[in-house]
C-alpha cells in the first residue's frame, strides 16, 4: 500500500442508515420529553402564582398533573428502549465498516463513524446492565430494610410482591450485563482489526489529502460559505443562552421567595413585596417564553442556512475540479448532523411534547381540548422526521463524498490540537 492509496470515504449502508435515523428520532424524543417537563413546571407555576384566575378558569391543573404521569412513563420507556436501539445502531455501523473495508482495504471511514465504534457495540449494553443492576439492588436493599423493621410493611403482601419484582428486575439486569460482557469479548477481534487499520491508515490519508490540497489551485471562497460567519452565529447563540439563564434564575428566585422547600408552607409577604413576587414570576416566565420563541426562530434559521449551504456546496463541487480553500469553512458541512437530521430531531421534539400533552388530556378526561388531534399530530411529526432522516442518508454520502474528492479536507470533525492530529491513531481508538 502506498501513501496515495489511503483515503477518507463516506461509509454507509441501508441497515446502518435505518438504525441511525431511529437513534436520531430517540434523541429528539428525549429532548422533547425534557422540554415538556420543564414547560409544564414553568407554565404551572406562572399560571398559579401570577395568572391564577385564568389558570383555574381554563382548569389546567388536571391536565398538567396527568401529563406528569405520562412524563414518568415516557421516561421509563425511553430509558429501557434507547440503549437497545443504540446498540443495534452500533452493530449495524460495524457491519457497514467491515463491508467497506472488504470493498476497499485502503479506505478510512469518516470520523463520526469511527467515533461511534470507539468501543465495542455491546459495551453500552454491558454498562446499561451494570447501572440498572446496582440501582435496583440499592433501591431493593433500602426497601428490604423498611420491610424488615416496619411491621405494617412486613404484614402487607404487596411489600413482598414488590420485593419479588425488584429481585426479578435485578436478575434481568444482571443477565443483560453478562450478555453485554460476552458480546464484547466475542467482538474483540473484529474491533481490533478495524482499530489497527485506522491506526495505520488515518495519518496516511491525512497526508494524502494535505498533498493534494497543496497541489490544487487556491480558490476564492464563495460568500455563502463565510457569511454569516461561525463567530456571528456563535455570538447570537451565546446571547440567547445568557438571556435564557437569567430568565430562569429570576424565575427560580420568585419560586424560592414564595416557598423555600417542597414541604414548607407558602410564604406571604407584605406589600409591595407580594406584588413584586407576582410581577417577577410573570415577567420571568414571559421572558423564558420569549427566549424559547427566539430560540425556535434561530434554530429554524440555522436549519435553513445549513440546508442552503449544503445545496450550494454540491453545486460548487459537482464539476470535480480540485480546489484549495480554508477547510474550517466547510468542516461543519462535512461532519456532524445535516440539516435534514436537525429537522428530524426538531420534529421529534415537538412530537414528543404533543404526545405527552395529548395522552395527559385523555388520562385527565380534559374536555377543553380534543386529545385526538395532538396524538395524531405527534404520530405524523415523529414518523415524518424519521422518514426525512432515513431518506437523507444516501444523499448525505454522495454529497459529502463529492466535497471530499474536490476539496481534500482531511479528517474533518476530529478534535484536538496539531499534536493530537499528528498522532498515528484515529480519535477514540484506545492504545
Amino acid at each position: 500500500m502506498s501513501r496515495l492509496a489511503a483515503m477518507f470515504v463516506e461509509v454507509t449502508s441501508p441497515g446502518w442508515a435505518f438504525w441511525r435515523a431511529l437513534v436520531d428520532t430517540c434523541i429528539g424524543l428525549i429532548v422533547g420529553t425534557l422540554y415538556t417537563f420543564v414547560g409544564i413546571i414553568v407554565v404551572g407555576i406562572v399560571g398559579e402564582e401570577a395568572l391564577s384566575s385564568l389558570y383555574w378558569q381554563i382548569d389546567l391543573d388536571p391536565l398538567f398533573r396527568a401529563s406528569m404521569g405520562v412524563f414518568l412513563l415516557a421516561a421509563a420507556l425511553l430509558a429501557a428502549l434507547v440503549p437497545v436501539v443504540v446498540v443495534a445502531e452500533r452493530f449495524a455501523a460495524l457491519r457497514a465498516v467491515e463491508a467497506a473495508a472488504l470493498e476497499n482495504p485502503d479506505a478510512v471511514p469518516q470520523h463520526s463513524l469511527r467515533q461511534t465504534l470507539q468501543a465495542s457495540p455491546a459495551a453500552l449494553l454491558q454498562k446499561t446492565g451494570t447501572v440498572v443492576f446496582w440501582c435496583v439492588v440499592g433501591l431493593g436493599a433500602l426497601f428490604a430494610l423498611g420491610v424488615l423493621f416496619t411491621e405494617d410493611l412486613r404484614e402487607d403482601a404487596v411489600s413482598w410482591v414488590a420485593l419479588l419484582v425488584i429481585a426479578v428486575l435485578a436478575a434481568g439486569a444482571a443477565a443483560v450485563r453478562r450478555l453485554g460482557r460476552r458480546a464484547v469479548e466475542r467482538d474483540g477481534p473484529r474491533m481490533s482489526t478495524q482499530w489497527s487499520r485506522w491506526k495505520r491508515l488515518v495519518p496516511l490519508a491525512e497526508r494524502r489529502d494535505a498533498d493534494r490540497r497543496d497541489a490544487a489551485m487556491r480558490t476564492v471562497v464563495p460568500r455563502w460559505l463565510a457569511v454569516p460567519s461561525a463567530r456571528t452565529v456563535g455570538r447570537i447563540a451565546k446571547i440567547l443562552l445568557t438571556a435564557t439563564l437569567l430568565s430562569l434564575a429570576a424565575f427560580m428566585l420568585s419560586v424560592f421567595m414564595r416557598q423555600q422547600c417542597r414541604t414548607c408552607d407558602p410564604v406571604y409577604w407584605d406589600e409591595p413585596i407580594e406584588n413584586g413576587i407576582d410581577v417577577l414570576s410573570l415577567t420571568s416566565g414571559a421572558a423564558i417564553a420569549m427566549c424559547a420563541a427566539l430560540g425556535i426562530v434561530a434554530w429554524l434559521g440555522g436549519v435553513v442556512l445549513q440546508f442552503s449551504r449544503e445545496r450550494a456546496l454540491v453545486r460548487w463541487v459537482s464539476d470535480g475540479v480540485p480546489r484549495r480553500v480554508d477547510t474550517s469553512l466547510v468542516e461543519s458541512l462535512l461532519s456532524g448532523n445535516r440539516s435534514m437530521v436537525r429537522l428530524q430531531i426538531g420534529l421529534s421534539v415537538v412530537g414528543a411534547g404533543a404526545l405527552i400533552v395529548g395522552t395527559g388530556a385523555i388520562w385527565a378526561d380534559w374536555t377543553a381540548m380534543d386529545a385526538r388531534w395532538p396524538l395524531v399530530a405527534a404520530v405524523v411529526l415523529i414518523a415524518s422526521g424519521f422518514v426525512i432522516g432515513w431518506e437523507d442518508s444516501r444523499r448525505r454520502r454522495r454529497e459529502r463524498q463529492l466535497a471530499r474528492d474536490a476539496l481534500f479536507p482531511g479528517d474533518v470533525g476530529r478534535r484536538g490540537d496539531a499534536t493530537t492530529r499528528g498522532r498515528a491513531i484515529a480519535t477514540g481508538i484506545q492504545d
